[in-house]
């Protein structure tokens, strides 16, 4: 496989060895369980004072992250990040344009949480740090490698399993996590997505419901086209 472009799972499990293939997603449909059930714990765990608090969040990050980590396999998607051209170079740009627009539109927000004390900051900031790493490690990591070996027979094996793991958790950073070739971005993505003064408060109402689909149908298009362009050139090169 020199010089090629192959998947990173590759040079952890030996595709051709079913029974090994098989153990493997065993196990990570085991670890994604187990890290769901601590995180659904951790609500129930930062009881007592705020200082209590912050050291049982910030343990559960270092814990989750490390072993996370260890029994991920690999963050990366392909051996090497792929290089794009042709109508995939065209579809990252427009991904790239629209998560900028998305930043900017959120900024006004974002300007709006620094005036608020600096205990609200940090609490912000530590909320919003939670399910960027943690999230991204257990849909992005985690369940995308799991499902990637379930369907590593498939022709589009990426775009299965970025469908999978977005029905769980996500369409655009399933891309993101295809196009970078790792995690890092993913997550600093997802914790500007949370950062914001609505975190504070868990009361987002449902006045805008309607309004939030008709958005979220044309980001879905714009997503599947994306990563299939992304696996049609994987296709071609590897």
């Amino acid at each position: 496989m020199n010089n090629k472009y192959y998947l990173a799972l590759a040079d952890e499990v030996e595709f051709s060895n079913k029974a090994k293939v098989n153990k493997v997603i065993r196990n990570l449909f085991i670890l994604a369980i187990i890290l769901l059930i601590a995180s659904f714990w951790l609500p129930y765990l930062i009881m007592g004072s705020s200082l209590i608090k912050w050291l049982i969040v910030i343990a559960f990050i270092v814990v989750f992250t490390y072993v996370a980590e260890r029994f991920i396999l690999t963050t990366k998607t392909f051996n090497q990040k792929l290089k794009l051209q042709g109508i995939s170079k065209v579809m990252m740009i427009i991904y790239c344009v629209f998560l900028t627009l998305i930043v900017l539109i959120a900024l006004k927000e974002k300007i709006l949480l620094f005036k608020l004390p600096l205990y609200q900051i940090m609490v912000a900031a530590l909320a919003a740090i939670l399910p960027a790493i943690c999230e991204e490690f257990l849909f992005r990591g985690v369940l995308f490698n799991a499902f990637l070996l379930v369907f590593n027979k498939e022709k589009y094996d990426i775009l299965w399993t970025s469908i999978v793991c977005s029905i769980l958790f996500g369409l655009v950073l399933s891309y993101l996590r295809v196009w970078s070739n790792g995690l890092i971005w993913g997550m600093i993505v997802h914790f500007l997505q949370d950062f914001s003064p609505k975190i504070l408060n868990t009361d987002y109402g449902t006045s805008k419901i309607k309004l939030a689909i008709l958005g979220v149908i044309p980001v879905v298009i714009l997503m599947l086209i994306c990563i299939y362009t992304i696996n049609r050139r994987f296709l071609k090169i590897k």
